[in-house]
């Protein structure tokens, strides 16, 4: 089915395992917060916990890129994958929300090796003008994942609790990291020898420009989609936990539809679709941080779900447009290094400014922070055919 809709192989595998993983994750991710809170962690030590898993995520992206262009993307991405379950299951046997935390920041650091290696390939293994074609499957079955796991949780809750549902997360990792150990394929490119003297070359005006819209917005991404979608759906709007499961999905389905308008950036290009996203991202969250009950506020989080996701897409296709093969991975890796030390603070700001100025304060903030890609974008420059080939 998946060839027949016109998936290379290397996308069948991504399609594939992005969509089990994130269903299995998404089934407690969004309630974490909540279940941090309930062995002990305050809501600063919250925010602390998505700072640590956020620069873990990130920091140690470019020791993953570059190690990917010199040896490949296949081995790194399979390796990085399978080691991620383990600290998953630690996380489901951790029974004070320190041990949980320090379980799934290990776990984020693996994932830090495989994201610059999976953009690369995915980017190597498309046609020259259907990359966000190729970007829009692999975040569809992201969102499928998004939307499945908390429904799927939902239902599950019922029966089993968040640490046996992080187990079976860390038992699916194990068994996707091997599948693509086995099934993925390297993709044609022209290897940089030590690609250090590449690398200089292109870090370039257009990677720096691109890094200040990454910086906003992970920045943003973080404080919206990370600890305070669920501390505010419960502290705000008093949902209960099946209630915030569903939201997320509601959102994520929102965010599907967002996949499908960030191919727009295979004909209108990456920056334009980028700026488009940015600006509905900003406003919606602003409205969504201000509404004051669920009814009033699903609307405004549909929004800002769909253009974030819209957003991103165009973000991939943008960086593909900056970057070459024989660098990619590595320059991949150092700009989410650099965003990942900004985007860290995230979390623990959104907890301060809650401080400061309650439950709406930090979606004011994202919101702000999401238009300031609009000029952030405005320099940058599509780099030659000739060679980005």
């Amino acid at each position: 089915m998946l060839t027949r809709i016109g998936l290379n192989h290397n996308l069948q595998i991504f399609v594939v395992t992005i969509f089990t993983n994130l269903l299995a994750r998404y089934t407690w991710y969004a309630l974490l917060p909540l279940h941090l809170r309930a062995l002990g962690a305050s809501d600063l030590e919250i925010g602390y916990t998505f700072t640590a898993m956020t620069l873990a995520r990130n920091i140690f992206s470019f020791v993953g890129g570059t190690l990917a262009d010199r040896y490949g993307r296949r081995i790194l991405i399979a390796l990085s994958t399978i080691v991620m379950g383990p600290f998953y299951a630690l996380g489901g046997f951790g029974r004070d929300w320190f041990a949980v935390a320090a379980a799934l920041v290990c776990a984020e650091i693996c994932g830090a090796f495989q994201w610059p290696p999976i953009s690369a390939l995915i980017t190597e293994s498309s046609e020259k003008d259907r990359v966000a074609r190729s970007f829009s499957f692999t975040e569809s079955a992201m969102m499928l994942g998004l939307i499945g796991g908390p429904v799927l949780g939902a239902a599950l809750l019922k029966f089993c609790d968040i640490q046996n549902l992080m187990l079976a997360t860390g038992g699916t990792l194990v068994v996707t990291g091997i599948l693509r150990g086995v099934a993925l394929r390297e993709a044609p490119r022209k290897k940089s020898g030590t690609g250090l003297p590449d690398l200089r070359a292109a870090l370039d005006a257009n990677v720096a420009w691109f890094t200040v819209a990454n910086v906003c917005l992970i920045v943003s991404f973080a404080i919206v989609f990370g600890p305070y979608f669920a501390i505010l759906a419960r502290d705000a709007w008093h949902n209960t936990d099946a209630e915030i499961n569903l939201l997320w999905a509601a959102g994520s389905i929102a965010a599907l539809g967002g996949v499908f308008a960030g191919r727009l950036s295979d004909h209108w290009g990456g920056k334009h679709v980028l700026g488009i996203g940015a600006l509905g991202f900003g406003i919606g969250t602003m409205v969504w941080g201000i509404a004051p009950t669920w009814e009033w506020g699903i609307a405004p989080l549909l929004v800002a779900f769909f253009f974030s996701e819209m957003a991103i897409i165009a973000q991939q296709t943008l960086q593909a447009d900056i970057t070459t093969p024989a660098t990619r991975s590595s320059v991949i890796g150092a700009i989410a290094t650099v965003t990942g030390l900004f985007g860290g603070a995230g979390p623990t700001f959104g907890a301060w400014l809650i401080t400061i100025g309650g439950n709406p304060l930090p979606f004011l903030a994202a919101g702000a922070l999401g238009l300031l890609i609009l000029p952030a974008i405005a320099p940058l420059q599509k780099i030659s055919a000739s060679h980005s080939s």
